[in-house]
C-alpha cells in the first residue's frame, strides 16, 4: 500500500473518530438539553450521563471522557472541575463557578469562597461569537449565564462607543426554566400564570458578570432589573445606552455586521425592527434589534434568546465544537 493510500486511511479514521463526553446534571433543564443535542452530534459519543443523585467524580472518571459538561450547582462545579482537570479531562462548565475573574466576588455574589481561585484566570469565558481562538486551546470553559449572553451579544460590539458617564440600563425578562428545577411555591404554575414580576434587583448573580463583560469597571452605573415571565423559556432583554458621540442607525448596522457577519447563530435585524421570543424559542439562535434615539445620542437595543439553548446548552456545544475543531453548528442545525 502506498504512502498516499495510508494517509487516506488515516484521514478517514480521523473523520469517524468521536470525542467521548460525559454530562453531570443530565436531568436538569439545561442538562437534558445537552443530552438531547449531544446524542445527535456526529462527532460526540456520550459515555456517561448522571443526575445530581447518581453523580460522583469516580463514576464519571471511570467512563474515560475527553470532555465533561457540568450542568451542576456553582459550588459543585467549583469543587469537581479542578479534579477533572487534574486528571486530564477538559471541562465545559454551565454554572457560574468560573465566570468571574475576581475571586473576591464569589463570597459576596455567590455565597462561597472559591476553592481554586487560580483557575479563574485560566478559564475561557465562552461567549462563542466573541472568542478569538482561545477556545481551541482551552481546557476549562466557563459557559456564560443566560442573561449575560443576551446582554453581551447585544452590547459588547458597542463597548467603545458607550458613554460611561451615563447609566447602562438593562430591563431583562426570563422564562421560569431559568430558575432551574425548584420545589418552591414562588415558581409554581398557580403563582406565575397570568403574572409578571421583577426579582433580584441589585443582587442578581449575573450582574457582576455583565459588568465584567462590558468592561464597565466599578464607576459606571449599571441598572440590571430581571423579571420573571409567565412562560417556560426564553429571554427578552431591552437595553438603554448613551453614546460618547452621536451615531446613526447605519453606524450601528455596520458595527453589528462587522461583529456578526460570519456568526451563523446570531441574526441582526434591520434598524427599527425588534425581535420576538417566538423567533428564537427552541432554537440555538440569538436575534438583535436596535433603534437610535435623540439624534443619535441614545439607542434602545433588544436581544432575544432561548435561555436553555443559546443561554446554556447549545452555546456549550458551540464551545465544544470550537474546542475540538468541529463545525460550529454541528449538532445544532
Amino acid at each position: 500500500m502506498t504512502a498516499i493510500q495510508l494517509d487516506g486511511l488515516a484521514a478517514a479514521k480521523d473523520q469517524t473518530a468521536k470525542t467521548r463526553v460525559a454530562i453531570a446534571g443530565a436531568t436538569g433543564y439545561s442538562g437534558a438539553e445537552l443530552v438531547r443535542l449531544l446524542s445527535r452530534h456526529a462527532h460526540a459519543e456520550i459515555v456517561g450521563a448522571y443526575s445530581s443523585e447518581s453523580f460522583s467524580i469516580d463514576a464519571l472518571v471511570e467512563t474515560k471522557p475527553d470532555v465533561a459538561f457540568l450542568a451542576t450547582p456553582n459550588e459543585v462545579s467549583a469543587d469537581v472541575a479542578p479534579q477533572l482537570l487534574d486528571l486530564g479531562v477538559k471541562v465545559i462548565d454551565l454554572s457560574g463557578a468560573f465566570r468571574l475573574g475576581e475571586p473576591s466576588h464569589y463570597p459576596s455574589w455567590y455565597g462561597f469562597e472559591h476553592p481554586r481561585p487560580q483557575l479563574l484566570a485560566e478559564a475561557v469565558y465562552g461567549l462563542t461569537e466573541l472568542c478569538n481562538g482561545e477556545l481551541s486551546k482551552a481546557r476549562l470553559v466557563a459557559n456564560p449565564g443566560c442573561y449575560p449572553t443576551s446582554v453581551l451579544l447585544a452590547l459588547r460590539p458597542l463597548t467603545y462607543h458607550i458613554d460611561r458617564t451615563q447609566p447602562v440600563i438593562i430591563d431583562a425578562k426570563s422564562g421560569v426554566s431559568g430558575a432551574g428545577k425548584k420545589a418552591d411555591v414562588a415558581y409554581s404554575f398557580t403563582e406565575l400564570f397570568g403574572n409578571f414580576k421583577a426579582y433580584g434587583i441589585g443582587k442578581h448573580k449575573h450582574e457582576p458578570e455583565i459588568r465584567q463583560g462590558l468592561h464597565l469597571g466599578e464607576r459606571t452605573a449599571l441598572v440590571f432589573v430581571p423579571h420573571l415571565l409567565p412562560t417556560d423559556r426564553g429571554i427578552y432583554s431591552t437595553m438603554h445606552v448613551a453614546f460618547m458621540q452621536p451615531v446613526s442607525n447605519e453606524d450601528l448596522a455596520e458595527i453589528y455586521a462587522d461583529a456578526y457577519g460570519n456568526a451563523p447563530l446570531v441574526r441582526v435585524l434591520p434598524a427599527g425592527q425588534m425581535p420576538e421570543l417566538k423567533s428564537v424559542v427552541n432554537t440555538p439562535f440569538a436575534e438583535i434589534g436596535f433603534q437610535v434615539l435623540q439624534g443619535g445620542k441614545r439607542a434602545v437595543i433588544v436581544s432575544v434568546i432561548d435561555n436553555l439553548l443559546k443561554g446554556a446548552a447549545s452555546q456549550a456545544i458551540q464551545n465544544f465544537n470550537r474546542m475540538c475543531g468541529y463545525p460550529e453548528t454541528e449538532g445544532l442545525a
